[in-house]
C-alpha cells in the first residue's frame, strides 16, 4: 500500500552537495619543492535563504557522536552520498518549485529561490526569520504560494490517488526537464545572484509606473488610487495576470 512520506522540517531547509575539490598537500609540496594537489571528497552544506554561509566538510569528518560510534557527514546524508558515488543526480528533498506556477509564482521568482538555495516548496514553506527576509519584496507572495500549495495537499492526505497523480506529473515534468530539485554543484557568483534578484523583483522592468497602472486598469477597469509603490504595482499586476 502506498504511504505518504513525511519530510523532517529540520532537514528540509538544509541541502548537502557532495563534490570533489582539489586541496594542497602542504607536507608533500614542501618535500617535492612544488605544488602537490590531492583530490578530496567533501560535502558543501547549503542552508535555504542563506547566500553567504555554506560550510564545507570532508565526507569522513565527524558530524556527531552516538555513544562510542562516530557518525560522519557521508553517513548523515547516506542517500545523497550514494548518489554522488554512483554518479547519479543529487536531488534535494521535496517538491519542485515549478509546481507553484499555478499559484502565480513567476519563472523569475523560481530562479530567485534557487539562487538563494531554496530548492523545494517544502523548504520555502518552512522558511522563517532572516532567511525568509532574504527573498526581499517577493517573500510574502512566495510564502503565501507555498502555504496554499501545502494546504491543498493536506486536504488530499487521504486521497492516495491524487498524491500518486501529483507524483506522476512531477516525474513527467522532470523527464521533460520542466521542473527540478537539483541543486547546482557550483553556486552562483554574487553578481549572478544580484541579477536574478533584480529580475524577480521586477518582471516589468521595462515599464514605467504609469504604464503599470495602465495595465492594471485594462484588467480591473480602474487605475490604482493614491500613490502605491512600484513594488505594490508590480505585485498587483502579477496577481491579476495569474488569476
Amino acid at each position: 500500500m502506498t504511504r505518504v512520506v513525511e519530510i523532517d522540517p529540520r532537514e528540509i531547509t538544509i541541502t548537502p552537495v557532495f563534490k570533489y575539490i582539489e586541496l594542497e598537500n602542504v607536507p608533500k609540496s614542501e618535500a617535492a619543492g612544488h605544488l602537490v594537489l590531492e583530490t578530496k571528497e567533501v560535502v558543501e552544506v547549503r542552508f535555504a535563504g542563506s547566500k553567504n554561509y555554506s560550510p564545507t566538510f570532508p565526507v569522513d569528518a565527524m558530524y556527531r557522536r552516538e555513544g562510542n560510534q562516530v557518525i560522519t557527514y557521508a553517513q548523515r546524508w547516506a542517500d545523497q552520498f550514494r548518489a554522488f558515488k554512483e554518479g547519479s543526480p543529487q536531488e534535494a528533498m521535496g517538491t519542485p518549485l515549478e509546481m507553484l506556477r499555478p499559484h502565480g509564482v513567476t519563472p523569475e521568482q523560481v530562479s530567485l529561490c534557487k539562487a538563494l538555495r531554496i530548492y523545494s516548496i517544502e523548504a520555502l514553506h518552512h522558511l522563517e526569520g532572516q532567511q525568509l527576509k532574504s527573498l526581499g519584496m517577493n517573500a510574502n507572495k512566495l510564502k503565501d504560494a507555498a502555504r496554499a500549495f501545502m494546504a491543498s495537499r493536506m486536504t488530499a492526505t487521504n486521497a492516495l490517488s491524487e498524491i500518486e497523480a501529483l507524483k506522476a506529473e512531477i516525474e513527467k515534468l522532470k523527464a521533460a526537464q520542466a521542473v527540478s530539485t537539483l541543486p547546482p554543484v557550483q553556486d552562483m557568483k554574487p553578481e549572478e545572484i544580484e541579477a536574478v534578484v533584480k529580475a524577480a523583483d521586477d518582471a516589468f522592468a521595462d515599464m514605467s509606473e504609469d504604464e503599470l497602472k495602465g495595465e492594471i486598469a485594462k484588467i480591473t477597469g480602474t487605475r490604482p488610487r493614491g500613490n502605491p509603490s512600484r513594488a505594490t504595482l508590480v505585485s498587483s499586476l502579477e496577481e491579476l495576470l495569474a488569476a
